[in-house]
């Protein structure tokens, strides 16, 4: 059997490789530019990471009021709970709401006290019609942040995901839909917080050795996952994920393995990589033709896959660009599912985030249902240049086998 590669697609190429090679040579034009046009926004700065920008809004909110409480559901990656906690807030957990995605409305407005700072929403699904009511609700109690890492592109009433907050922000690493090696964005509503932010910024040049380590290890990446070394490497990685195998595990996923550290990371201290200017304004350019694949292949799996095996939940419209097209399995777990993927040739991701409660023993797990319910139920299918029509039509047959 051929085997293809499925998970994920790295968006890199030989001229984003010479486009760095370049930059050593000659001045790059500013990326954030480009960017806020295709946004429709001003108040935009380039961050080193998009947990960096995070970061420095919490620090932001914090000095602007002193509260340091902010909600967030617990299915998320440990860098967002990680870049609170360095950015000086506290981390307070709230249910998800499995048929939005977002943060339980009606949990999160019993828990607003005086001590409330914000309230970070993860656009789990990518597109999301209820986050307007919930940004109207809420937007005079609390500062409402958007994470849209994984959402570039995602638009709701012309409107894109990341710009309908007081925050929001964005994520370039190399498997996102706008890809520039690493780096993220911060998005600020209020333009005298902007103009606050921008005169206080202190960051340091992204290193030099930094920049040199991205290029080989995504060249590495880009050879040992390309669809010919996938041969070898998926029964490889199948043994290795089926059988949970830590420590290939965190070297393959280290970001489901990173602890808070003492001392806050360097990192948070950089600036955006200026040698990754060209390539972002060159994938910027090319964005807009891949959102429309995608949104077209999740048409094709909203029409395919039978409603009485899983809840198709991307938003529920299957009509946006997104990351991954993410479905709720009603008849079997996303492990099993994901087995029988496997055994087939198909490696889909069988989560996106991770569920922080599992390692909370202080914490009631009855308050938290929905979130077990996703951990347990949800399945990510691809969307990119890899995956073909017919590809979409396997994996859905094979799904819908699980009824």
């Amino acid at each position: 059997m051929f085997y293809k590669r499925t998970r994920l697609f790295v968006h890199f190429n030989l001229i984003n490789f010479f486009q760095i090679l370049k930059s050593f040579f000659t001045c790059n034009k500013d990326f954030s530019e480009h960017l806020k046009k295709f946004l429709k926004v001003e108040n935009l700065v380039l961050t080193s990471y998009g947990r960096t920008a995070l970061y420095d809004i919490i620090k932001i909110i914090i000095s602007k009021n002193n509260k340091k409480i902010f909600f967030i559901a617990p299915y998320t990656i440990p860098e967002v709970i990680h870049a609170i906690t360095y950015a000086g807030g506290k981390v307070s957990y709230i249910d998800i709401d499995h048929t939005t995605g977002l943060i339980n409305e009606n949990e999160l407005e019993k828990n607003i006290d005086e001590n409330t700072a914000g309230v970070i929403i993860t656009h789990l699904y990518s597109e999301n019609n209820s986050i307007k009511s919930f940004i109207n609700k809420f937007k005079n109690k609390i500062f409402i942040i958007e994470d849209a890492a994984i959402n570039l592109g995602a638009k709701v009433d012309n409107s894109f995901l990341g710009t309908l907050g007081d925050f929001g922000f964005f994520s370039f690493a190399l498997v996102k839909n706008l890809n520039t090696f690493t780096g993220g964005a911060i998005y600020i509503k209020d333009n005298n917080i902007f103009n606050d932010y921008i005169s206080k910024r202190k960051v340091k040049n992204f290193p030099l050795s930094k920049t040199i380590n991205l290029l080989l290890t995504t060249l590495f990446i880009k050879f040992f996952f390309n669809n010919f070394t996938y041969q070898i490497t998926h029964y490889f990685l199948r043994f290795v994920y089926l059988k949970n195998i830590k420590f290939v595990l965190k070297k393959i996923y280290p970001v489901l393995f990173h602890k808070l550290e003492e001392k806050i990371p360097e990192i948070y201290s950089y600036d955006f990589n200026w040698h990754l200017n060209d390539v972002g304004i060159y994938n910027l350019k090319k964005i807009q033709n891949d959102l429309e694949e995608r949104i077209a292949k999740g048409r094709l799996y909203k029409e395919l896959i039978n409603n009485n095996v899983a809840i198709k939940t991307n938003c529920l419209s299957g009509d946006n660009a997104i990351l991954e097209f993410t479905i709720i399995l009603k008849t079997t777990s996303n492990l099993k599912a994901h087995s029988k993927l496997m055994q087939e040739g198909y490696d889909v991701r069988h989560t996106w985030y991770i569920n922080n409660m599992k390692s909370n023993k202080y914490l009631n797990k009855d308050d938290f249902k929905d979130t077990f319910l996703i951990d347990e139920k949800i399945l990510c299918l691809p969307l990119h240049k890899n995956i073909s029509n017919l590809d979409i039509k396997k994996i859905s047959n094979i799904i819908n086998t699980l009824i």
